[in-house]
C-alpha cells in the first residue's frame, strides 16, 4: 500500500538540488506540469527551487511529485 501525502496550499516550494542548467529546469517542469492538481510549475537551478501552483482543487500528491523529480536524477530536500 502506497502512503500518500496531499498538499492543499495554492503555492508549494521545494528545495531541489542537482539541476545545473535550463534543460534540467525544463525536464522537471515538463514532467510535473501534467500531474493532477498542478496548474503551473517553475524550476530554477540557480536558486535550487521548484515552485508549484495548484489548480482550484488544490490537491497535489507531494510524494508522487518527489518521486518524479528524483526519478529524473535530482534530489528533493524539502
Amino acid at each position: 500500500m502506497k502512503l500518500m501525502f496531499f498538499e492543499t496550499r495554492d503555492k508549494i516550494e521545494l528545495k531541489v538540488t542537482g539541476m545545473t542548467c535550463g534543460h534540467c529546469e525544463a525536464k522537471v517542469e515538463q514532467a510535473l506540469r501534467q500531474r493532477p492538481g498542478i496548474k503551473k510549475v517553475s524550476a530554477s537551478h540557480s536558486r535550487e527551487k521548484v515552485t508549484i501552483e495548484t489548480d482550484k482543487s488544490g490537491l497535489v500528491d507531494l510524494l508522487e511529485v518527489k518521486e518524479i523529480i528524483e526519478a529524473l536524477g535530482y534530489q528533493v530536500l524539502k
